[in-house]
C-alpha cells in the first residue's frame, strides 16, 4: 500500500508543478483565468471511481472553475466553540470569497463538540446534504461499511496542496486501500497536561518548573495533589478542577490505541503486543488518583456527568483549571478563549506520534456529495486559503479581529473575549491553521515551533497502521456501549475504582473485547510483516 500511496503523491505533485508553470504564480490552487477551463464536473466521478470521467479535466489534472455555469453549493461541516451572533456575517464573507475564487456557494455547518458527537452519524444515515465533514477515527469502520463516505483516492489530482503539504502523514488516513480522510495541520502527538490560572499559581508561589510529572514515577503526581490542596485552602469557594477530564481520561496517550479503546500497544507504542490497557497498573493508578481528588473535593460532584468543558468554567471566573491535551501555544490559545493568563503543566514527559495522533479527526468526503470533484476542489482551496482559515477561526477582519504590528490576529479596539461576535481559536480542528494568522501572544514563528515539536516526538512502532474494524463492527459497538456506561465515572473517580474497573473489564470481555484484540493483533502482525518484507 505504501508504494501505491507514494506513487499517487508523486503523480499529484507532478500535476501541481505543471500547474505552477502554466498558471503563472497564482496564489490560488486553481489555475488562473488564462488556463483552459473545464466544464462542470459531476458526481459521476465518484460513482465510476475515475475522477476524470466527471467532465473535461484540465491538462494538469487540477480543478479549474467554470464561471459560466451555475455555482455549486458545497456543504462544509466544522467545529465551533459555541453558537455565536457573528455566524451570519462569517457565512456571508465565506460565500463572497468562494464565489469569487471558485464559483461556489458554501453552506457552513457549524457544530459544537457536543452536537457533533451526538448528531453526525444520524445526519449521515439520513443522507442530509453534506460534502465535507470532520469525522473521528473511532467511526472509520462504521462509516465505510455503512457507505457514508467516499474514498478520496480517485480525487487526489484535485488536491495538490493537501497532498504536498501532508506528505507521509496522508498514510495515516488509509484503512487498507481506502483513503478515509485528511488530517489537519497541528501537533502530531498528544501530551496530557493541566491548564491552570497563572494569577492563582503566582499567588500561591507555584511555577510550572515545580512539576516534573512522569508515569514512570507515580510519586511525581504528588506535587499536583499538593497544588490542588493549596488552591482549595486559599479559595474554598472556587472549583479546583473543571470539566470531566483527568489524567486517567488521557491515559490512552501513554499507549498507542490503534484507533479505538479496545486493544492497545503499551509503553508509548514501543510494544508489538496488543493488550487491554484498562487492566494495566498505570491506568489503575491514574484512576485511583482521580478517586482521591474526587473524594477531596477538587473535582465537582457532577464531574462524571457535566457537559461544561474546562474552558467554559475557567472563563466564568470561578474555576482554577482543567486537564486537557496541550501543545506549544496552548497557553495563548486558552487566554483567547477564556480571558485568563494560564500556565500549562505537562503530566507526561514522553509524547508519542501514532496514526491515532495524526488521524483522530479527519476531513471526510460524504457519500451524499452531489459533486465529489467540486467538493475536493473546494477542500484543496480551503486548505491553502488564508482568508478562509481566518474567517472560520477568527471571524470577519476589522469586526472580530485585526492584524497587529507583529502580523498576528488580535481583538479590535473596544472588543474583547466577552463582547466579540465570533471567535473560535479552533485552528487545530480546521484544515490548515498554518496558513492563517496566529493569535496575539504567540511568537511570530509559532508554526515553525510546531514543526520542530512534531519532529521531536517518539514515533510508535505501528505508525501508519490503521485498524480495519469491519470484521468486528458488532463487537466494537457492544464494547462502546459498555465503555460509555463506565468511562466518566471511572475517569473522574466518582465510583470505587476496584469495583468499577472489575465490572467494566468483565463486561468488555463479555461484549467481545478479546475478539477485537485478536483481530487487531492479526492485522498488526500482517502489517509488520509487510513493512519488514
Amino acid at each position: 500500500m505504501k508504494k501505491r500511496v507514494l506513487c499517487s503523491i508523486l503523480t499529484v505533485l507532478m500535476a501541481s508543478a505543471a500547474l505552477v508553470s502554466c498558471g503563472g504564480g497564482n496564489d490560488s490552487s486553481t489555475a488562473s483565468g488564462d488556463s483552459a477551463s473545464t466544464s462542470g464536473t459531476t458526481s459521476e466521478a465518484g460513482e465510476s471511481g475515475d475522477a476524470s470521467e466527471g467532465g473535461e479535466a484540465s491538462e494538469t489534472g487540477a480543478y479549474v472553475p467554470n464561471f459560466d455555469e451555475d455555482p455549486y453549493t458545497v456543504h462544509f461541516q466544522y467545529l465551533v466553540s459555541a453558537e455565536q451572533p457573528g455566524q451570519d456575517a462569517v457565512d456571508a464573507a465565506v460565500n463572497e470569497l468562494a464565489l469569487k475564487e471558485l464559483n461556489m456557494n458554501v453552506d457552513l455547518i457549524p457544530q459544537t463538540g457536543g452536537t457533533w458527537t451526538q448528531t453526525m452519524s444520524m445526519s449521515l444515515a439520513a443522507n442530509e446534504p453534506m460534502d465535507l465533514f470532520a469525522g473521528g477515527s473511532d467511526s472509520f469502520g462504521t462509516y465505510i461499511e455503512s457507505g457514508y463516505i467516499l474514498d478520496w483516492t480517485p480525487y487526489l489530482q484535485y488536491l495538490p496542496d493537501v497532498v504536498e503539504t501532508l506528505g507521509e502523514d496522508i498514510n495515516a488516513g488509509y484503512v487498507g486501500d481506502f483513503l478515509v480522510g485528511f488530517t489537519q495541520m497541528k501537533e502530531r502527538g498528544y501530551q496530557p497536561g493541566l491548564i491552570a490560572r497563572k494569577d492563582i499559581m503566582d499567588e500561591l508561589g507555584y511555577s510550572p518548573d515545580d512539576f516534573n510529572v512522569s508515569i514512570s514515577d507515580y510519586s511525581s503526581y504528588d506535587k499536583l495533589t499538593e497544588l490542588f490542596a493549596a488552591v482549595q485552602a486559599a479559595h474554598p469557594d472556587m472549583l479546583v478542577l473543571g470539566g470531566p477530564s483527568t489524567p486517567a481520561t488521557y491515559g490512552v496517550d501513554l499507549a498507542d490505541c490503534l484507533g479505538n479503546n479496545f486493544g492497545m500497544l503499551d509503553d508509548f507504542g514501543q510494544s508489538d503486543t496488543i493488550i487491554n490497557y484498562f487492566e494495566t497498573d498505570d491506568f489503575k493508578f491514574l484512576c485511583n488518583l482521580s478517586r482521591d481528588w474526587f473524594l477531596s473535593g477538587y473535582l465537582s460532584a457532577d464531574a462524571a456527568t457535566t457537559s461544561d468543558w474546562g474552558t467554559v468554567l475557567v472563563k466564568a471566573g470561578n474555576c482554577f483549571g482543567y486537564f486537557t491535551r496541550i501543545k506549544p501555544n496552548a497557553d495563548v490559545e486558552v487566554k483567547s478563549q477564556t480571558g485568563y493568563d494560564v500556565y500549562t503543566i505537562p503530566v507526561s514527559d514522553t509524547v508519542v506520534t501514532s496514526s491515532f495522533s495524526v488521524n483522530a479527526m479527519l476531513y471526510m468526503l460524504a457519500n451524499a456529495s452531489e459533486d465529489p470533484v467540486k467538493a475536493a476542489a473546494f477542500y484543496n482551496w480551503a486548505f491553502q486559503s488564508q482568508e478562509f482559515e481566518d474567517l472560520i477561526n477568527w471571524g470577519v477582519e476589522g469586526v472580530d479581529w485585526v492584524e497587529n504590528e507583529d502580523g498576528l490576529a488580535a481583538y479590535p479596539e473596544g472588543v474583547d473575549v466577552t463582547s466579540v461576535a465570533y471567535h473560535n481559536d479552533y485552528g487545530y480542528a480546521y484544515p490548515n491553521q498554518f496558513v492563517g494568522h496566529a493569535w496575539e501572544g504567540n511568537d511570530p514563528d509559532i508554526w515553525e515551533q510546531y514543526e520542530e515539536y512534531n519532529a521531536s516526538l517518539l514515533r510508535s512502532k505501528a505508525f501508519g497502521f490503521n485498524f480495519d474494524s469491519t470484521a468486528v463492527t458488532n463487537e466494537i459497538a457492544a464494547c462502546n456501549s459498555v465503555f460509555d456506561q463506565y468511562d466518566n465515572d471511572i475517569f473522574t473517580g466518582s465510583i470505587d475504582i476496584d469495583e468499577g474497573l472489575a465490572a467494566m473489564n468483565e463486561a468488555l470481555y463479555g461484549a467481545g473485547l478479546q475478539t477485537i484484540m485478536d483481530e487487531k493483533q492479526r492485522q498488526l502482525d500482517e502489517w509488520f510483516a509487510q513493512q519488514n518484507g
